[in-house]
C-alpha cells in the first residue's frame, strides 16, 4: 500500500508537468497559428486553466473538511481521479496544439 501511494504521489506531482507543458505550447503556438485556430487555443487555454484552478480550490476545502481515515481514503482517491481526467484532458488540449492547430489555415 506504501508504494501505490508513492506513485500517486509522483502522480500529483506530474500535473504540474502536465500544466507547465500545455501552457508553454499553447502560449507559443498562438503567434504561429491563423485567428480562428488562435481565438480556439486562447479558449482552450483559458477552460482548462480554470478547471485546474477550479480543482485545487476543491481540493484544499475538501482536506479541511475531513475527519477520519475512510473519508480520507475516499476523499484521495475521488480528487486522483478528478485530476486524472483532467490531465487526460490537458494532454488533448497538448495534442491539439502539437497536432492540429498547426494545420487549420
Amino acid at each position: 500500500m506504501k508504494s501505490l501511494r508513492s506513485w500517486l504521489g509522483l502522480w500529483w506531482i506530474s500535473w504540474f508537468g502536465i500544466i507547465g507543458g500545455f501552457l508553454m505550447i499553447g502560449i507559443s503556438g498562438i503567434e504561429h497559428e491563423s485567428s480562428v485556430a488562435s481565438h480556439f487555443s486562447v479558449t482552450l487555454m483559458t477552460v482548462t486553466v480554470q478547471c485546474w484552478i477550479a480543482f485545487f480550490f476543491a481540493d484544499d476545502r475538501a482536506r479541511k473538511r475531513i475527519n477520519g481515515e475512510a473519508n480520507t481514503t475516499v476523499v484521495v482517491d475521488l480528487l486522483t481521479m478528478t485530476g486524472t481526467f483532467l490531465a487526460v484532458f490537458t494532454l488533448l488540449g497538448i495534442g491539439f496544439f502539437v497536432v492540429i492547430a498547426p494545420r487549420v489555415p
